[in-house]
């Protein structure tokens, strides 16, 4: 549809100071990219009667060019930036616009734009359930990681009604982009990938472009509960010209649930598994490996639960991770750190080769069976922790046992010399070392089989904070234990 300017309204209101304007549009430019914002969202068949809701409305670009169209439904402008929504709460409305536009400011965080915001699952929404028509996101998700872009689709997705649509626009990949193979006359270069299906342009600056191969982008929209029903590709992945830059999508609020899809890697998305190492099955018999990736069951059940945490909360950290484990994402902290045994990076876990309080997180998983010393191993452990670090460690079938077995010579096929029981907080000393630690259950998503991990941190408050993350993310995890000195 093409709409026409009302001539009641087509005068120039008050724009936003130039202070404001991030995008930095001139004067002369400000109300055309309005319109020309507002008829891309008319033209995907959105009707001016519509109860819109803009997520990241930013200083008012579309909220202008549906006025001078003549909007007639409500309006909702949702963002971080403090500064903008006051100015608009204070200047927007003009004499005929009654209570049809509302912004509202969300203290929600972004390592970029809000730094000192809650997470997203912390801040109540004002909106109530089935509310909307449409859902607006324009140069939001292009600087968000995937754990974040997923919490909007699915907090958002109940506000939604039946048929609704969410117009975003995304930076997308094809299936065989490659780093080494981009366009000369590309704008955001992009010089990163930090995970199979994620790339960035500049890692200094990690949420400046943030790029996402499509397949993997409609596998997330449809596992939130949208369908993709139209998408326009834009020119930044070549010589930017009249096409609208960036990649926009229409998706859609599903009308029923689908029927159950067969089980897939939450990791890389992977739907062949077999047997795990020596040929082993799952404890519910399914063949538990990823083919695509190698995950096993406990790979899985702690990406599952380090989804609940949120970015603030991780992206300052830095970690350290003992053997390769795909369980975390590298991109969630602000460094990564491997030790492979005898290969790169190998580091003594007995003796660790770093000061005092090098690391904020580090990982730790079915290593600590095999180390003789390993009391003082974990002191290492404790040692190399800032005061708010948090450490994760996976202890193979430690729940199954009261208490914990040593061995004089390695046994079982894994030449453990431990294994581990319930018993693990008081092995360690961590009362004395002022340590809290939570035992959090999990399933696996694959093969349906239950694995714990176990959390300690140096910080016994990070006990309660992770607990409440953990169960308001999944009621089905289970605190398996909870330990404070």
């Amino acid at each position: 549809m093409s709409a026409v300017l009302d001539p009641g309204v087509a005068e120039r209101p008050l724009m936003p100071p130039a202070n404001l304007r991030f995008m930095a549009e001139s004067e002369d430019a400000f109300f055309p990219i309005c319109d020309h914002l507002c008829q891309n969202v008319l033209d995907r068949k959105v009707s001016l009667d519509a109860d819109l809701l803009d997520i990241g409305c930013g200083y008012g670009r579309l909220a202008y060019g549906l006025r001078r169209a003549g909007f007639k439904g409500s309006y909702r402008g949702f963002d971080i930036l403090s500064q903008q929504i006051g100015w608009l709460n204070r200047h927007f409305a003009g004499p005929d616009d009654g209570a049809r536009y509302n912004f509202d400011f969300h203290n929600v965080h972004n390592a970029r734009y809000n730094p000192s915001g809650l997470p997203f699952e912390d801040v109540a929404v004002p909106y109530a359930e089935a509310s909307f028509d449409c859902v607006t996101s324009f140069s939001v998700f292009t600087h968000m990681f995937e754990d974040d872009i997923r919490q909007y689709l699915r907090r958002i997705h109940p506000l939604v009604r039946a048929d609704g649509i969410w117009i975003a626009t995304f930076f997308s990949l094809p299936d065989d982009f490659s780093l080494a193979r981009q366009h000369p006359g590309v704008r955001y270069r992009l010089t990163e990938q930090v995970s199979d299906h994620c790339y960035l342009h500049n890692a200094a600056e990690p949420l400046h472009v943030i790029a996402y191969k499509e397949t993997f982008l409609r596998q997330l929209f449809d596992e939130e509960g949208w369908e993709v029903a139209a998408l326009q590709r834009g020119s930044w992945l070549r010589d930017p010209g009249d096409d609208e830059f960036q990649d926009w999508f229409v998706l859609r609020h599903k009308r029923a649930a689908k029927e159950a899809a067969p089980p897939a890697c939450n990791i890389c998305g992977g739907s062949d598994f077999g047997p795990g190492p020596a040929g082993r099955l799952a404890s519910t018999g399914a063949p538990p490996c990823c083919r695509a990736c190698g995950a096993l069951e406990r790979q899985r059940v702690v990406r599952h639960m380090f989804q609940a945490l949120p970015v603030g909360f991780l992206d300052w950290r830095r970690s350290l991770q003992f053997s390769p484990d795909q369980a975390h994402n590298p991109a969630w902290f602000r460094s990564h750190e491997v030790s492979v045994y005898e290969g790169e990076g190998s580091l003594d876990i007995q003796a660790i080769d770093r000061q005092d309080a090098s690391y904020d997180y580090v990982t730790v998983s079915h290593v600590l069976e095999c180390i003789p010393r390993d009391l003082a191993a974990f002191d290492e452990l404790y040692r190399v922790l800032s005061p708010r670090g948090l450490l994760h460690i996976g202890f193979g079938g430690a729940h199954t046992r009261e208490a914990t077995e040593d061995f004089a010579v390695p046994v079982d096929r894994y030449a453990n010399l431990h294994r581990y029981g319930r018993d693990v907080y008081q092995r360690f000393g961590c009362a004395a070392k002022g340590m809290g630690m939570l035992a959090v259950q999990g399933t696996d998503p694959v093969t349906g089989a239950i694995d714990v991990a176990h959390l300690f941190a140096r910080d016994p408050a990070d006990i309660a904070r992770l607990k409440a993350w953990l169960l308001a993310w999944d009621p089905a995890l289970r605190i398996a234990d909870e330990q404070l000195p």
